[in-house]
């Protein structure tokens, strides 16, 4: 009958869902010959019968579907709906022009009011290739749902309801959700040696100043009327002091502040994990294909060693972030750190892929990323030599900040000067002034990708993008400092 190989071709797409036969030589087709190639191919679900009794009985050339596999169809994962506002105004993050008086404006409900609805998972269904092989739909994701203080829980665990008046609260760490509700506290005059230190778990107005060496540990918005001086301030969410800020340590965001750090330098490892990966495994392959005997840990060194120098130094410094979280970190963590003692010195070579690695650090990504969460802002008027983080951003909005150190995970917007000391804001910086006409040691740094804009900046302050850091030689105006196609620091 000739050769079927050449004549006729049976083929199986890469999703294994459909089968096709090519005729090259019509006169060769018979019952037989097609019987064979599906036997050989293990075509066993989704025939189409009709085609395959009529290329028999008519042959002709062409490429023709004979077989169609069952995709599967996905599921949903269980989701919540809230009945309230929970998030400030959205905005462009690539500006700082965001009116933060609106940030405290904050929403409220009342008694008996339904605050979420759950809606459960669906699950998906199984598909089939034409093979007969099970395709598993993605498994589906279910949330538990908790009431906490000031709310209640339905009967079905379908919906909360409020108890109280108050403001409403979302609280999501892995796949448990608690809805509660705050009630507003004003704290009248100061916090000072004759109040004690002040800590609540609710949103909390200060209508005086917070005075030397007191503590105001706050789990959600505060706002203090008047000054904050030689004192500690915790906040889990918006801070606002209406004068300034005087050698003080103030926290927004509390320890997710140190778990966004942690995640961050999670997701650069993770990024490394999977480039290095991929080229050890490109690396095998030809290595094969030249039949050199190596072995996948080696492979692995080797890149270590002259294309992923920085991965030691990004290690120790996840672990110090993780040693340094001051409450019991969760358990992923130490599960990554596990993992990636694997990558040090000879430990390598015994390494025979980079699945386990992967597959942790995604756990653990999955753990730490909090989406549904309302970053921590801080709003002063003045900053002097002092210390302030925020998970979101931070705004002066008077004279400026003096010998303080600034850090946020989103923007900083100064509507003075920023003169002396060191400030990061990963989404990029905008002040009158950077730096002094004295030569006063400031250092603005923000994320690759990001911009620094200043109406003036010193002589001998320096910008930091990224890893590129630029010292300014001469007092430059109008200055708007970025990354060049080059991958040099440009201004503007």
């Amino acid at each position: 009958m000739g050769d079927v190989n050449t004549s006729m071709i049976l083929a199986v797409t890469d999703d294994r869902l459909k089968a096709f036969v090519t005729i090259r030589d019509e006169g060769m087709v018979d019952e037989n010959s097609l019987a064979k190639l599906i036997q050989e191919k293990e075509i066993k679900y989704g025939m189409d019968t009709q085609m395959l009794t009529n290329l028999v009985n008519t042959p002709r050339s062409g490429t023709f579907i004979i077989a169609q596999g069952k995709p599967p169809r996905q599921g949903k994962d269980g989701c919540m709906q809230y009945l309230f506002s929970s998030r400030p105004p959205q905005r462009d993050e690539t500006e700082a022009n965001v009116d933060f008086r609106e940030i405290f404006d904050v929403p409220s409900v009342n008694a008996n009011t339904v605050l979420a609805i759950y809606h459960p998972a669906k699950q998906g269904e199984d598909g089939i290739t034409v093979t007969g092989l099970p395709i598993p739909a993605n498994p589906v994701i279910e949330l538990t749902v908790r009431a906490g203080k000031g709310a209640s829980l339905a009967p079905d665990k379908l919906s909360v309801t409020s108890t109280i008046n108050g403001r409403p609260r979302v609280k999501k760490q892995g796949r448990n959700v608690t809805v509660s509700v705050d009630a507003l506290y004003q704290h009248e005059g100061d916090v000072d040696i004759k109040s004690g230190n002040l800590r609540f778990n609710g949103d909390v107005v200060i209508t005086g100043n917070i005075t030397e060496n007191m503590i105001v540990d706050i789990n959600g918005n505060l706002k203090v009327m008047g000054f904050v001086s030689r004192s500690t301030v915790k906040v889990s969410g918006n801070l606002e002091v209406m004068k300034v800020i005087t050698a003080g340590k103030i926290n927004a965001g509390g320890t997710t502040a140190s778990l966004t750090k942690i995640e961050n330098k999670l997701r650069e490892i993770d990024e490394d994990i999977i480039g290095l990966d991929t080229k050890a495994v490109l690396l095998m392959k030809n290595l094969r294909e030249r039949q050199q005997n190596i072995q996948f840990g080696q492979v692995v060194m080797a890149l270590l060693d002259k294309q992923y120098t920085g991965m030691g130094k990004k290690i120790h410094d996840f672990k110090e972030l993780v040693s340094q979280y001051p409450a019991k970190p969760p358990d992923e963590l130490d599960n990554v750190l596990a993992e990636l003692s694997a990558l040090s010195g000879l430990k390598a070579l015994a390494l025979a892929d980079l699945n386990g690695i992967k597959k942790t650090l995604a756990a653990a990504i999955t753990i730490l990323d909090t989406p549904d969460q309302q970053p921590s802002n801080v709003v002063a008027h003045s900053i002097w030599n002092s210390e302030v983080d925020a998970t979101g951003n931070i705004k002066i909005t008077g004279q400026g900040a003096f010998n303080s150190r600034v850090t946020a995970l989103g923007t900083v917007e100064i509507k003075g000067v920023f003169r002396g000391g060191e400030m990061f804001a990963q989404k990029g910086i905008k002040a009158s002034e950077i730096g002094g006409p004295m030569g006063i040691k400031t250092v603005a740094r923000t994320q690759e990708g990001r911009i620094i804009k200043s109406n003036r900046v010193y002589n001998g302050a320096v910008l930091q993008i990224g890893s590129r850091i630029y010292t300014v030689q001469q007092d430059e105006n109008m200055v708007l400092a970025r990354i060049d196609e080059r991958g040099d620091i440009i201004l503007h």
